[in-house]
């Protein structure tokens, strides 16, 4: 250790009158009055050199440095997938006992001998190891996030030195990026240690299940099974699907060749309205490398098989008219259409006598209501009343399509179904070209539009009309399309979605939108766009929603092994208003899990939280909020995730990629037995640390005290001796 005392002045000063201060104190005390033993009158002599040379030192600010070195280890990373794939067993025996057999082999010791070893282990997420739980690290993870792993750990041992990474895993990744462009720029070498074998394994999969997240009861249902197997071209099993616990049907399957897929057809009748649970299973073949993944579950929100839809028109137009055909082509659906005549009548339909509009008795079977430029001024008011007691009352979800002659007075009485703040005011017709919005692009209503055309694509369609301005919309309410903007002018929300614990509704505040549906019909695969809108919305609108002022969710009912999970609530006050600001909580329970989840408020009364991902089975949840020490309201619900996993879409052993992130990264592909030889490669030199340290002497009170301490003491003896 090296030290240095520095002054404000030049040191010559302080020396100087240090050498004074010492000469003047042996002057006074070459005598004394009375004589003293020359001990003592040596002692306070360096008493009093000592205080007065510390005064005068002070008041040259004196600064003290220290400087010394060490050296540091540098510090290596040993990385564990505890992924599920490791549980699988090839010609060298399953991965995870590789992995404990490598651990257990003499080179973590050698390596201590250089460097410091931080263990961790990963999945989706990397958790930090000791050495003492290395031997119970479960293999049950259900993804491989590789390159998320390393950077994570380079993130964890910043400001070490971090020498190099020795990677246990048997390459399967099927989160994140490709590893091996990771490595490319991770600066550090990487030794990936080879855990399987590369002789082929015979295995056969269900890989994938498309088909309808919602039907219709009694409506047949198409579903797609993609199959895949390495190792039985052409064999032959039998595929089964299971409602519940009950075999439904059974299909004979040849099984593809290697590295390709086939797709077996099949055509489901739900009979049960709510969510159903289906199982496909593929019966095990000799000799498979795992049965994980010879079975796949999914869920179908059946709904009843006639809906009953009311069309209420101010007048025949082409907007009514091609939304009646567009609903009609759905067989589940039971349309019937009130075109209002001048007067306030409607007009009879051969077919189908007009039912007693004023009686609540004729509604009970509606499950939405569509207003077309309706109401009119000449509306029956009786009418008008029926239907808002309707929308108040009973909720019955709104479909709401302006036109050019609605009567906003009335139009107004139904304000309480509206996603307005305040009553529009009448303009003079104008064309608007519109532009979807952020929320747009993913609603349900508006996606097959955004799909087909897609955001910057809206200006080729024709404009639309509108005499309506402005429109302050309700909290809560989504916009899902506006005016296009320009520089000058703000958007003007014109397609407006609200959906809250009593009701849904959806307003279009422009009209003439049966010229989109002409324009798309000439675009090639655009014909069926007008009709995807429709039924989405119908779909979206009859979906119903609890009444609760505390309705806990989450943005899926089922999900697929390593998926991300995000659980919501919405909150609203008494008048079904969206509130903001409230504390809400949620406890989750599953297959050995206990969690408490904090949901982040989003802003207008919706809550979320973002959730690990979690092993297959079904998930319940009881959530509450609170507002200032009061309880709003609790509700509980429950999810499933698919007990397939990630991890057994892809079975046989990556090396491909683990030699990809060695030689990328400037490291070694090596088996177990030759990984020690490859450490001793390692350039893990000691990191020559220097520090140094400043101590400002001046100004302390330590220092202080010691000047008065040393005065104190001098006095106290010379008092004793009675000295002058």
């Amino acid at each position: 250790m090296n030290f240095d005392l520095k002054f404000s002045a030049l040191a010559i000063y302080p020396l100087l009158l240090l050498a004074l201060a010492v000469l003047f104190t042996l002057f006074i005390y070459r005598r004394t009055t009375p004589p003293v033993a020359n001990w003592l009158r040596r002692g306070l002599a360096g008493l009093r050199s000592f205080a007065l040379a510390a005064a005068l030192l002070l008041l040259f600010e004196p600064i003290l440095s220290l400087a010394w070195q060490h050296s540091q280890k540098p510090v290596v990373a040993v990385l564990i997938d505890r992924s599920a794939s490791m549980t699988l067993a090839d010609s060298l025996g399953p991965r995870g006992d590789t992995v404990q057999k490598t651990l257990a082999l003499p080179w973590v010791n050698h390596l201590r001998e250089r460097a410091d070893v931080a263990f961790f282990s990963f999945s989706d997420s990397l958790h930090a190891l000791t050495k003492d739980s290395l031997s119970e690290v479960h293999f049950n993870g259900d993804g491989s996030n590789l390159s998320a792993a390393l950077l994570s750990t380079k993130e964890r041992l910043a400001g070490r030195q971090y020498g190099a990474a020795i990677l246990l895993s048997d390459g399967a990744y099927n989160l994140g990026i490709n590893p091996g462009r990771t490595a490319e720029t991770y600066g550090l070498p990487i030794v990936t240690v080879r855990l399987g074998s590369n002789q082929q394994t015979r295995d056969a999969l269900i890989s994938e299940v498309v088909t309808n997240e919602i039907a219709y009861a009694e409506t047949q249902l198409p579903a797609e099974i993609s199959l895949s197997a390495v190792g039985f071209n052409g064999r032959k099993t039998k595929l089964r699907v299971l409602e519940g616990d009950k075999e439904i049907q059974t299909q004979d399957v040849e099984l593809p060749d290697d590295n390709t897929q086939s797709v077996a057809k099949l055509t489901l009748t739900p009979k049960t309205i709510g969510l159903n649970r289906y199982e496909v299973r593929l019966d095990a073949l000799e000799n498979e490398q795992t049965l994980a993944n010879n079975r796949r579950v999914f869920y179908v929100r059946v709904l009843k098989s006639k809906l009953n839809l009311w069309i209420f028109a101010g007048a025949p137009s082409p907007d009514f008219s091609f939304l009646k055909r567009a609903l009609e082509k759905d067989p589940n659906y039971q349309v019937t259409g009130f075109a209002q005549r001048p007067g306030g009548g409607f007009y009879a339909q051969p077919a189908q006598p007009l039912p007693n509009l004023r009686q609540a008795e004729a509604w009970k079977e509606v499950d939405a209501v569509m207003l077309v430029d309706f109401p009119r001024r000449d509306t029956d008011r009786a009418l008008l009343e029926a239907l808002n007691n309707e929308l108040t009352k009973n909720h019955r979800p709104l479909f709401y399509l302006h036109g050019p002659s609605v009567d906003l007075a009335a139009l107004w009485q139904l304000r309480s179904a509206l996603p307005l703040a305040s009553a529009p005011s009448l303009t003079n017709e104008r064309a608007v070209s519109l532009q979807l919005e952020p929320n747009g692009l993913s609603h349900s209503i508006t996606r097959p539009l955004s799909e087909t055309n897609g955001a910057g694509a809206m200006n080729d369609l024709p404009p639309l009309f509108s005499n309506v301005a402005p429109l302050r919309v309700l909290p809560g309410g989504e916009i899902l399309m506006g005016t296009a903007a320009s520089r000058a002018q703000k958007a003007e929300p014109l397609w407006i979605a609200q959906k809250n614990a009593a009701r849904k509704t959806f307003a279009v505040f422009s009209y003439g939108l049966w010229r989109w549906h002409l324009m798309l019909q000439t675009q090639e695969q655009g014909a069926p766009v007008y009709e995807k809108m429709m039924a989405g919305l119908v779909r979206w609108l009859v979906t119903k929603e609890d009444a609760k002022l505390v309705r806990f969710t989450s943005n899926k009912e089922i999900y697929r092994g390593g998926e991300p999970i995000e659980l919501l609530a919405q909150v609203y006050r008494e008048d079904y208003q969206p509130l903001a600001g409230a504390q809400v909580r949620a406890q989750l329970a599953g297959p050995q899990l206990q969690q408490e989840v904090i949901l982040q408020d989003a802003g207008s009364g919706l809550y979320r939280a973002q959730l690990q991902v979690l092993g297959g089975g079904e998930y319940q949840f009881r959530g509450a909020a609170e507002l200032g020490g009061r309880k709003l309201g609790e509700d509980a619900g429950r999810f499933s995730v698919e007990p397939f996993s990630l991890e057994f879409l892809q079975t046989r052993f990556n090396e491909p990629v683990l030699r990809q992130i060695a030689e990328a990264s400037g490291g070694k592909y090596v088996t177990p037995d030759s990984l020690a030889a490859a450490l001793t490669q390692l350039k893990l030199a000691p990191e020559i640390k220097h520090e140094s340290r400043d101590y400002a002497l001046w100004g302390k009170p330590a220092m202080l005290f010691v000047l008065l301490f040393t005065l104190a003491v001098e006095w106290f003896l010379r008092k004793r001796q009675g000295m002058l």
